[in-house]
């Protein structure tokens, strides 16, 4: 018992120093700045210097790592694997606000059974959403520590690719479902969209529809987790403010 409280305490204290407001806000401005004009700048380099001429129809996102078609592809890796880490406290710390008085309800016996039933499922799918976008910021390093140029014999690009937008995706799942049914920060509308948009172009990218590229569809898929993923972060940035 007196081993493990000292671990536990590590822990918890890790974990609250990571969620502060201030180190939560300079991830998200990061984050946001950093992705967003980084991606903006690697797709107009590769259109207008690259070899091919890149466009979103015909090419892939991980083709803006590659010298193959832009002279820059270290702007996408340097982006992505950056980025990464940025997003870690924004994913724990939403996560903090959707758990939040849950356990309490859980491990309360004077509350109902079926109340309780209830935020166990909550809770469930609070925590899922929680190891699947951990697991899409782990992917999203990898695609760029291993750049189409750099993906080895063993698809390692390609590999972390899939577990960037399946996290993404399964995250917006269970997170949507647990913003849809729980009262919390997040509008319940959001919660909607997370539950069948980004699922959904993740299924189409799997089983596509006839005239549709798979590298448009990439793009939708990263266009849909851009539509939960700002908002979810201006909503956290308007909490931190009033807090």
């Amino acid at each position: 018992m007196n081993d493990r409280s000292p671990k536990l305490n590590t822990k918890t204290g890790f974990f609250n120093k990571i969620v502060q407001p201030k180190i939560v806000k300079i991830c998200i401005y990061v984050s946001l700045f950093l992705f967003l004009v980084g991606l903006l700048s690697a797709v107009i380099v590769a259109a207008l210097f690259g070899p091919e001429g890149y466009n979103i129809i015909d090419n892939y996102i991980s083709d803006l790592g590659s010298f193959r078609f832009t002279p820059a592809p270290f702007i996408l890796d340097s982006i992505a694997i950056i980025t990464a880490f940025f997003l870690v406290p924004i994913f724990l710390y939403s996560y903090k606000c959707l758990i939040s008085n849950t356990k309490e309800v859980i491990f309360d016996s004077n509350n109902p059974l079926s109340k309780r039933v209830f935020n166990i499922f909550v809770a469930f799918n609070i925590i899922l959403g929680l190891i699947c976008l951990l697991i899409a910021a782990v992917g999203l390093f990898g695609i760029g520590l291993f750049s189409e140029d750099r993906s080895t014999e063993l698809g390692l690009h390609y590999m972390f690719s899939i577990v960037v937008f399946g996290g993404l995706a399964t995250g917006a799942l269970f997170n949507g479902i647990a913003i849809l049914i729980k009262k919390s920060l997040y509008p319940r509308i959001l919660g909607l969209y997370m539950i069948i948009a980004p699922p959904t172009i993740a299924i189409l990218f799997v089983f596509p529809p006839p005239l549709v590229t798979l590298p448009f569809l990439e793009w939708m898929m990263l266009f849909a987790a851009f539509l939960w993923l700002i908002p979810l972060a201006i909503i956290i940035l308007l909490k931190l403010r009033k807090d």
